[in-house]
């Protein structure tokens, strides 16, 4: 990590949370080499270095890793049956196939990644007694949008008839399994579903901010293939890390809270044109239809429930996305 991600992960790691409530505990993290979970894992590294608070992390993911004194990676398909010797007081679901890319090119495996994988982690979590489990979820859940922010009531309007969908449903049908084994096995959980996460990540990403970051960072004009008049949430990777630990570690159990940034009343035009003046360069207009985008046109989520609990956003997006754009700079100049 350059200085800035080191700056993001400590900005995390020391806001007025209840860490105590994870002194000498084990997290198990399904997702963990993933852009938010690692994040998540740097932050549990750093209150063990300078709290000395003991956070033990198993991290399953299909790529494993190399585990050192606190966390240990595990290689796991989590559609299958989760099988962890040690004992574990809180589960994070993070895994999913969260790009459009890959909702097209696989979109059998991004229901079953999804739900399968839920549910094993659920089940898991009711045999071994966890003291919480915490599903990361998305603005996706909220359909079409609406003309108004969505705060966690809200229920959108989905065509499951349309593969593209299958993320959407998916991320619906995970939450009821949530609720119906708090129902039926008396799980304590709590759901975080995030609004559309960007940062510096070290993987493709096929979102449009991250499509229009990677041309702003390599110096060439950002392609716009839509009109831009979409209005969503967003949020940065350090925001969207210290929101799922919020609600992990003060949530009310069976709750669902959004996570987002701040709305500053941009279009994507307009990201677009923000991001195209940071890196000296134009926004071009190509208009092209893609069965793997959003349908949604507004899609501000209403954050007053998580902001009840003491949260609150350390970054602007505008920030943020000066903030990742040196980053890559920085990523490229070390390189």
């Amino acid at each position: 990590m350059n200085d800035l991600e080191l700056i993001d992960v400590k900005l995390v790691a020391e806001q007025e949370f209840n860490w105590e409530r994870l002194t000498n505990k084990t997290v198990l993290l399904s997702g963990g080499t993933g852009f938010i979970g690692s994040f998540i894992i740097n932050v549990f590294r750093y209150r063990n270095k300078y709290h000395n608070q003991g956070i033990k992390v198993i991290s399953l993911s299909r790529r494993g890793g190399n585990s050192d004194s606190n966390i240990k990676y595990v290689k796991a398909d989590i559609t299958k049956e989760i099988k962890i010797e040690e004992h574990v007081d809180f589960v994070l679901h993070l895994a999913s196939n969260t790009h459009p890319k890959q909702y097209g090119s696989d979109p059998v495996g991004t229901i079953t990644t999804n739900v399968i994988g839920c549910n094993n982690l659920l089940s898991f979590s009711s045999l071994n007694h966890v003291e919480r489990f915490l599903l990361a979820s998305s603005v996706e859940i909220y359909g079409e949008g609406s003309n108004f922010p969505m705060n966690e009531l809200y229920s959108g309007y989905i065509n499951c008839n349309d593969a593209r969908s299958g993320y959407n449903e998916a991320k619906r049908t995970c939450e009821a399994l949530c609720q119906s084994y708090k129902s039926q096995y008396n799980i304590d959980i709590v759901i975080a579903r995030l609004s559309r996460v960007f940062g510096a990540d070290t993987k493709d990403d096929s979102k449009a901010m991250a499509q229009f970051m990677s041309k702003a960072v390599a110096g060439k004009d950002i392609l716009l293939k839509s009109k831009g008049n979409q209005r969503y949430s967003y949020c940065y990777v350090a925001d969207a890390a210290s929101g799922i630990l919020k609600v992990l570690l003060d949530g009310k159990n069976g709750e669902a809270y959004n996570i987002s940034d701040d709305d500053e009343n941009l279009t994507l035009r307009e990201y677009a044109n923000y991001l195209a003046n940071i890196s000296g360069n134009k926004v071009n207009m190509q208009i092209e239809e893609n069965k793997n985008t959003s349908k949604s046109i507004n899609a501000i989520l209403d954050t007053n429930k998580i902001k009840q609990l003491g949260w609150h956003p350390i970054f602007t997006v505008s920030d943020a996305l000066m903030r990742t754009y040196k980053i890559y700079k920085e990523r490229i100049l070390k390189n």
